[in-house]
């Protein structure tokens, strides 16, 4: 089938563009293949692999839009370039199908929109300040999108509107609920009175979405971006915006989530929730052990999953017997499950691949399975001599975060384009020595219309592939989402089920259960005395 490129020099598309634009034109009829990106090397190596790399894409920069067709049989391929230009081209629609209007200044936009009181940035981190202080300026909070922005700006941003009583949630704020509107990649979740302050995007999808499955629900949850619990900026807004949950009437109990921050910054946050928060507090600092004497009011949880568990007892009553039957699990349990799947496993299949979308679930991986078999490699490693040498090829027990900058830079994020995972899936499969590949199938606002079916077709197709080898290929998945999602996580789950696709309930009983498929015995005593740590 024919390809059609054309490359648009010198014309920028932001992420979120980008991650609607190429399942949109995936859609057109006469498409049977697309990649709308900018022109970056990984960009072009995946065009390469995908048979859509051409003359002009080859030369193209990392500022210039790359739209590659390939088109179905018997369609006109220069009508269907045109059609697809049109779309690519045209302002995105709005909520209601009518195209949103565009301003050319932060002024103009404010002098229509009036008294608006939280504006999203997302332009090249580079560009981000001057919009985002010019908001500020006019008394606006900020979620900044856009990651890249330089930390010495973000410390003035931060600076700026701490002393104005202003929030800036971000850079690289992927997600945040603020009055029940999901904010970037989020998911559809009751409201409720435990509110979350995170520096973790797909740690906000994960506890927000368990909470919502046992039937409590969010009052808030504020993304303040990974770099905000750098100790150069200190866990700024993160102490901002505990303090606005203290003041906030409609929360009841706060969250904390973060991945592994320096102890100076940890200290510096914990010392402030005990200052300024008189409600219960739940902290998690994934993969950390905290004190215990340190008090009774806050609570400490290494993983996403036992950080729920603290919340709902918090709650008691109905939310408890809720999580323990919805989503917790016994030890027994999950070492029966694992042992059944390691059970049609051949002798040389002793290695896990994780390919994941969300980067905090990949970071929960990557220290339940320290604490239980040793580190995996990553590209975004807990100790550099785990460092992937090149992120596009696993070895041994590897952990890869699809989602990083070094995959999504230019291009749309795995949440939403599935083809850069498809592609690894086969890539994978094609390892005799791979017992089991893990997937994180994230739901929601922003991810794409069907996550888990669009994977469908590659773990078919590599299951199949493997048993004409000789051998039983294992695919494990935890599926992040609620039933009012868009993608409803009761039919998701229910396909995936069908496909052979072993399901659990949290990223961390499946992290847990991984480990177990290919540690043994040794991995199960270790599980056993850290039971209470990582999975109560």
């Amino acid at each position: 089938m024919p390809v059609a490129e054309v490359v648009l020099r010198n014309l920028f598309r932001d992420s979120i563009q980008l991650m609607r634009l190429s399942e949109d034109v995936k859609k057109l009829s006469g498409v049977s293949d697309a990649v709308v990106a900018m022109g970056t090397e990984t960009n072009r190596r995946l065009l390469q692999d995908l048979g859509l790399l051409g003359k002009e894409s080859r030369n193209a920069g990392d500022g210039d839009l790359v739209i590659a067709v390939r088109t179905s049989e018997g369609a006109d391929a220069t009508e269907v370039m045109a059609r697809v230009q049109r779309l690519v081209l045209s302002p995105p629609a709005g909520g209601r199908g009518q195209r949103t209007t565009v301003f050319h200044s932060v002024k103009t936009a404010m002098d229509r929109v009036g008294r608006a009181n939280m504006a999203i940035v997302s332009v090249p981190g580079w560009q981000a300040f001057d919009p985002a202080m010019e908001l500020l300026r006019s008394g606006v909070n900020v979620h900044l999108f856009s990651d890249h922005v330089p930390l010495e700006q973000e410390i003035r941003l931060k600076s700026y509107a701490s002393s104005r009583g202003l929030l800036v949630l971000g850079p690289g704020a992927g997600t945040s609920i603020i009055s029940g509107v999901g904010l970037g990649f989020a998911n559809s979740v009751r409201r409720g009175d435990v509110g979350i302050v995170a520096s973790a995007g797909t740690g906000i999808q994960e506890v927000s979405t368990m909470l919502d499955n046992i039937g409590l629900g969010v009052s808030a949850a504020l993304g303040v971006g990974g770099t905000d619990v750098r100790e150069e900026v200190g866990g700024l807004m993160m102490k901002d915006c505990l303090s606005v949950l203290e003041s906030d009437e409609s929360t009841k109990t706060i969250m904390i989530v973060a991945k592994t921050p320096k102890e100076k910054v940890i200290r510096e946050v914990i010392d402030h929730a005990e200052r300024v928060t008189t409600k219960p507090v739940v902290a998690c600092f994934l993969g950390l052990d905290m004190p215990s004497e340190r008090g009774g009011r806050i609570r400490y949880a290494k993983t996403l999953h036992s950080a729920v568990s603290r919340a709902t007892s918090i709650a008691g009553g109905a939310a408890e017997e809720a999580f323990r039957a919805r989503i917790g699990s016994s030890f027994e349990e999950l070492l029966r499950a694992s042992a059944q799947v390691a059970s049609g496993l051949s002798p040389g299949q002793k290695f896990v691949r994780g390919l994941f979308s969300g980067g905090t679930l990949a970071h929960e991986t990557l220290l339940i399975f320290r604490e239980l078999i040793g580190e995996p490699y990553s590209n975004t490693p807990l100790s550099d001599r785990f460092a992937l040498q090149d992120p596009n090829l696993s070895r041994e027990n590897s952990v890869v975060d699809l989602g990083d900058e070094s995959f999504t830079a230019g291009r749309a994020h795995p949440m939403i384009d599935p083809t850069l995972r498809k592609l690894r899936i086969t890539q994978e499969s094609g390892d005799p020595e791979v017992a089991a590949i893990m997937l994180d199938i994230v739901l929601g606002y922003g991810s794409a219309s069907d996550p888990g079916g669009s994977l469908l077709g590659a773990i078919g197709e590599a299951m199949e592939a493997s048993r004409k080898k000789g051998r039983e290929l294992v695919f494990m998945a935890h599926v992040c989402g609620t039933n009012s999602d868009p993608q409803p996580l009761g039919e998701q789950s229910e396909r995936l089920s069908k496909s052979g696709v072993i399901l659990f309930p949290s990223n961390a009983l499946l992290s847990a259960a991984a480990a177990l498929v290919i540690g043994g015995d040794a991995a199960s005593e270790r599980l056993r005395t850290k039971w209470g740590e990582l999975l109560a």
